[in-house]
């Protein structure tokens, strides 16, 4: 009995060690399968945040990418218009050693307008200017002034002594033009902006035409136009900015070509702003100047709120005469430099209407 029972706890003894190893093997093995579940687990996570991080980055690279194509199209789309839109850089050096511009963006400033006769150009190299407009413009209030200088206004011009003042850019070119206006209206011109005969055509028929209230009856070449509200294309437009058979002659002209300006103004001041940019784009292909495309659009943007019809409006107090067998409008004085105090004030210039000009 004594061997018995001692086997028999032997046996107990091995059966104990023998759970004992089981039961360690089996928390072994449940560790190492909860330590690879929880691995898995952050492996997944892992990888769930790597998605959206790859696709951030996607995202990201691909708006910088867009940006960049953006920016490109804009630098080539105002680069383009400033190629049409610019003189030549010879007339553009010129241009700035006479062109004074104004202390800040918003200060008042004086713009020429010339119209050139560029079909009858002489071997000087430049036709005669055919119209000649000082424009005040203030971005601020927005206010504009245009004044008419009739082209047989005589001058001193150096070299040549008394000439038409639409022979300065003839002898001068565009910084002659406006040394000649600068000094005969006695203010600084900052800005030039030319338009020939065949971009008043093209610029009116771009625009679809203009609105205007027509002060006169019209008749040159093939063109008849009777007194009254009505739409003109490029060329009626034309005709209208050409025709001075009239009694008052180029007085009313020079009438009829502010009536039209303004009317033009008013389409382009009229479109969408959406639109400006491609209308610069059209507009740069009619007219040279030295204002450049984002120069041109800023503008615009600022006289959006232009009441162009009470822009104000005159003509040089002017009477014809003779000098030396040779016809010449001249300047009255003081009534003038009367007006062009009134101008340089932000004022209407004042003047009273000819009675013999429609307006």
């Amino acid at each position: 009995m004594p061997q018995k029972n001692a086997t028999n706890q032997k046996n107990a003894t091995k059966r104990k060690v023998a759970a004992a190893q089981s039961n360690q093997k089996d928390t072994t093995k449940r560790k190492a399968a909860a330590a690879h579940s929880k691995d898995a687990v952050l492996n997944k996570k892992r990888t769930a945040n790597k998605g959206p991080k790859r696709v951030l980055i996607g995202i990201g690279a691909g708006i910088v990418v867009l940006l960049a194509i953006v920016i490109i199209w804009l630098a080539a789309f105002v680069n383009g218009i400033n190629q049409n839109i610019k003189l030549d850089s010879l007339a553009l050096d010129n241009l700035k050693k006479v062109l004074v511009q104004p202390e800040t963006p918003d200060d008042p400033y004086y713009m020429l307008i010339l119209g050139s006769d560029s079909r009858n150009a002489s071997d000087m190299g430049e036709g005669r200017s055919d119209t000649l407009i000082l424009a005040r413009i203030d971005p601020a209030t927005p206010q504009v002034t245009l004044i008419s200088i009739p082209r047989d206004t005589p001058i001193q011009l150096e070299g040549y002594g008394t000439q038409k003042i639409n022979a300065a850019f003839a002898y001068g070119g565009e910084a002659g033009a406006v040394e000649a206006v600068s000094k005969f209206c006695g203010v600084p011109i900052s800005h030039y902006v030319e338009l020939d005969f065949t971009g008043v055509e093209d610029l009116v028929n771009l625009l679809g035409g203009v609105e205007v209230n027509v002060p006169v009856r019209v008749l040159l070449d093939d063109v008849r136009l009777e007194p009254g509200l009505q739409w003109l294309d490029g060329h009626q437009a034309l005709i209208m900015s050409r025709c001075r058979s009239y009694p008052s002659g180029d007085f009313q002209r020079v009438v009829n070509q502010r009536i039209l300006i303004s009317a033009v103004a008013k389409r382009i001041l009229a479109s969408n702003p959406t639109e400006l940019p491609g209308l610069v784009e059209e507009l740069a292909r009619c007219v040279k100047t030295d204002v450049g495309a984002t120069d041109a659009l800023d503008l615009m943007l600022k006289l959006r709120n232009l009441d162009v019809d009470a822009m104000y409006m005159a003509t040089v107090p002017s009477y014809p005469a003779f000098h030396d067998g040779a016809s010449f409008v001249d300047t009255q004085e003081p009534e003038f430099s009367e007006m062009m105090d009134r101008v340089r004030a932000g004022l209407d210039p004042g003047v009273p209407p000819d009675p013999d000009v429609k307006y």
